[in-house]
């Protein structure tokens, strides 16, 4: 299998995944340039990261690759088995962390595209971490009295969690204020597979200082 992804992206997710699983992979870390290259353009005609390879089988989509990976890999435990309730759980967590909680920092990375006015530009930033916080708020309270986002495992959907909620520690309500959140991000930055992927990376946790697992 190979993994295109880029440094600090939601791509890392992937990564980790792929480091929990334990198979045989590589990665190829792209920058911007590289993902509007030709060549990748080929592989993703959206042109951006994570796009998936495994043999004949081209993959493009966070969601879809960590679904891939969970059922090819099951013997892992990365994710509950399919057709039951917690398996169900898993892709209602997916879903909103992809489909909801990632959209609400575009307007953060990329103000301009959200109004035309330069001047708007920290009004529309302001937007995004009022959203954010909608998102990260209600995550928050269903962790109360979980270890996990699934209970008392970890999944693929804390492995999605993690670069988005590193992007948060950063603004002026920081992810460090989501307790249940933080303590989770913080027992990952410190799992072995995850400072592997750092390593890989070039980057180091958001979160600074980590707790032993």
């Amino acid at each position: 299998m190979k993994l295109y992804s880029a440094p600090g992206t939601c791509a890392t997710a992937m990564h980790i995944v792929l480091e929990w699983i334990g198979a045989p992979y590589e990665v190829e870390q792209l920058d911007f340039a590289g993902m509007k290259s030709e060549a990748y353009l080929k592989i993703n005609p959206s042109g951006v990261v994570p796009t998936l390879v495994d043999g004949d089988m081209v993959l493009p989509e966070g969601l879809a690759i960590l679904l891939y990976l969970a059922d090819k890999h099951s013997e892992s435990g990365i994710a509950p088995a399919a057709g039951t309730v917690e398996r169900a759980e898993l892709h209602r967590w997916l879903a909103f962390i992809s489909g909801t909680l990632h959209p609400y920092f575009w307007p953060h990375f990329m103000p301009m595209r959200f109004t035309t006015d330069p001047k708007e530009h920290k009004a529309v930033q302001q937007a995004s971490h009022s959203l954010v916080d909608k998102a990260l708020s209600q995550i928050e309270q269903h962790l109360v009295g979980r270890d996990w986002l699934l209970g008392d495992k970890k999944s693929v959907a804390d492995a999605l969690l993690y670069p988005m909620a590193g992007w948060a520690y950063g603004f002026d309500k920081p992810t460090s204020e989501y307790r249940n959140i933080d303590r989770i991000i913080r027992k990952l930055a410190a799992d072995p597979a995850v400072l592997a992927v750092h390593k890989s990376q070039g980057t180091q946790p958001k979160v600074g200082l980590v707790e032993a697992v």
